[in-house]
């Protein structure tokens, strides 16, 4: 085996070896943390940024929220105050209808009733229904059924025990109620009333 002659000083020649080991050794070690700061960094910013994106979308569902329960409220208080408007508007119309009956006194009411039963008998004539069944509003309930009981009509009436719903007068039905004819008031008025209304609506909000 051949042999192998160190020249010089062996302690500087280890020395100088183990700090080039050293050097390599900080040289892999600097690369290594770059290496990791930069994965750290991207993964920092990536992390930033998806929170970013989810604090943003957070955000924006948040603000539709807060528009659609804007917009639920708004339109609940235009409703609110819609319904109120239209309270007040057929609390003045029954009230211009109550003072009307009033003002005609019983009797030219009660010729008014009978003036419409007239007409109700005659339709029903004029349809070939010889008989018909008389529904009144309660108010008109006691005038109706004397009117029918005394009055000569071209058809035969009877008074149904069942009241409908209004201010004043009655319907008419044939006994099988495939035909109603509408008497009320607020029917036989109804274009009064419609101008009633618009009246009341001007004077109560302008």
């Amino acid at each position: 085996m051949p042999r192998v002659t160190l020249s010089g000083n062996p302690e500087a020649v280890a020395k100088k070896a183990v700090e080039k080991l050293r050097d390599s050794i900080d040289s892999k070690m600097r690369e290594a943390l770059d290496a990791a700061i930069r994965i750290l960094d991207s993964a920092r910013i990536r992390a930033l940024e998806r929170v970013e994106r989810e604090v943003s979308q957070i955000l924006r569902e948040a603000e539709e929220k807060v528009h659609a329960e804007r917009a639920v409220r708004e339109t609940e208080i235009r409703v609110a105050e819609l319904n109120a408007r239209n309270e007040w508007i057929e609390r003045a119309v029954r009230e211009a209808l109550k003072r009307l009956r009033g003002a005609l006194g019983e009797e030219e009411y009660t010729a008014f009733l009978r003036d419409m039963l007239r007409r109700a008998a005659e339709s029903l004539k004029a349809m070939d229904i010889s008989e018909g069944v008389v529904y009144p509003t309660e108010p008109d309930r006691d005038i109706v059924e004397k009117l029918v009981a005394t009055e000569k009509l071209p058809v035969t009436l009877r008074v149904a025990d069942r009241s409908v719903e209004g201010l004043g007068g009655f319907i008419v039905a044939s006994p099988d109620e495939t035909t109603r004819l509408d008497y009320r008031l607020e029917s036989v008025l109804a274009d009064a009333i419609e101008d009633a209304r618009a009246a009341a609506a001007k004077q109560l909000f302008g």
